[in-house]
């Protein structure tokens, strides 16, 4: 019996949560009604990037938005490859492309330091920020500046990794479900985080909390200049679904360079606030108690509440993806679920017993 209320106790607060969230993604805040020319910065921090930053420049040359307003500043973040070599050769594609290389600091750390060495060197109102192994679209740079109507001071974007193949499409999904919840919850006026190879804000936003020189380091350097500019109220903020500001990324190849990436973002978010933790308490219980429901003589209950909740999440993630056109990416649910199910029991372990995390060849 007591069994039976766990279960459908953690079923009732994850549905409750998923529900609130779709009305989240009802509910959109802001509007693209900014049609004025604004002179943006888009940074690229690059380590090591020989294999993607050919693709990822291409992608910003090939911009709609006027190319006398706009620039690229990448910095070359101390690469022992072809990297700085590769983005000279492109150099002629661009109105101004600076390349840059960051000096030590002793306060900065590995990325952080990079966007910041590239932020000071920036020159526009609006600054972009995106990686090197992602490709954007076209009407990026447009599209997302339509967005910076008086007030607002930072937008994100969403950001996939393609569906071809299990490993890529369940990252996809993965990325959706997360992403979908951090738009949701800034349309709910409740931020949990955003994604730092989609962002952009103001400058004047960003020196309104002393750049990343003023912030506490964190692995999800992202995550701090989100909050950081949140907390102090003066602007706005958004986080549209819109397909016309959708970025693609390179999906970690392997199993190993997944575990990588949950153990960075995991350590990185062990500062997240009440409500996240609320929101990833009810994902991680909803699963436990599934599984322990198998074991302890509720299977047929277990399995009924597992398939309630496999519903609830594939209703989430069609709303999301429905709305920046990503439909196809869903033929990998099962892979997903799969996924979820395995690493929602395992990122704690991953992140309290992990040890140091290991990015780009340095440990943090």
């Amino acid at each position: 019996m007591i069994v039976d209320l766990i279960l459908l106790g953690s079923l009732t607060f994850y549905a409750l949560l998923v529900v609130l969230f779709l009305v989240g993604l009802r509910r959109p805040r802001g509007s693209p009604a900014n049609t004025a020319q604004h002179r943006v910065s888009v940074v690229v921090a690059a380590r090591n990037e020989e294999e993607n930053i050919r693709e990822c420049l291409a992608s910003l040359a090939r911009q709609t938005y006027a190319r006398e307003f706009y620039e690229v500043v990448l910095v070359d973040d101390h690469s022992s490859d072809a990297t700085s070599h590769i983005a000279k050769e492109m150099s002629p594609l661009f109105h101004s492309l600076t390349i840059l290389s960051p000096p030590d600091d002793p306060v900065l750390k590995g990325k952080t330091n990079a966007l910041a060495h590239g932020i000071r060197h920036a020159s526009g109102e609006i600054v972009m920020i995106t990686d090197a192994d992602c490709v954007v679209p076209p009407t990026w740079i447009d599209a997302t500046v339509r967005w910076f109507t008086p007030g607002v001071g930072m937008v994100s974007g969403m950001t996939l990794q393609g569906c071809e193949g299990p490993l890529a499409g369940l990252q996809s999904l993965d990325w959706t479900y997360l992403l979908g919840i951090a738009s949701s919850a800034i349309n709910l006026r409740q931020p949990l985080s955003t994604i730092g190879n989609n962002l952009s804000f103001r400058r004047q936003a960003y020196d309104d909390v002393g750049g990343y020189e003023s912030l506490k380091f964190s692995l999800i350097e992202d995550y701090a200049l989100f909050h950081a500019i949140v907390a102090r109220g003066t602007w706005d903020y958004l986080a549209p679904l819109d397909p016309s500001q959708l970025v693609q990324t390179k999906p970690c190849h392997t199993l190993r360079e997944l575990v990588q990436q949950k153990h960075r973002w995991g350590k990185g978010g062990l500062d997240i606030k009440l409500r996240g933790l609320i929101v990833m308490a009810g994902g991680f219980f909803m699963h436990c108690s599934a599984i322990a429901g198998f074991f302890l003589g509720a299977a047929p209950l277990a399995a009924s509440v597992l398939l309630a909740k496999f519903l609830a999440d594939y209703i989430f993630l069609h709303s999301v993806l429905r709305k920046v056109r990503q439909l196809p990416c869903l033929r990998y649910f099962y892979w997903f679920e799969l996924y979820f199910l395995a690493y929602t029991l395992l990122l704690p372990v991953i992140v309290l017993f992990g040890g140091a995390v290991e990015w780009k060849g340095r440990k943090y």
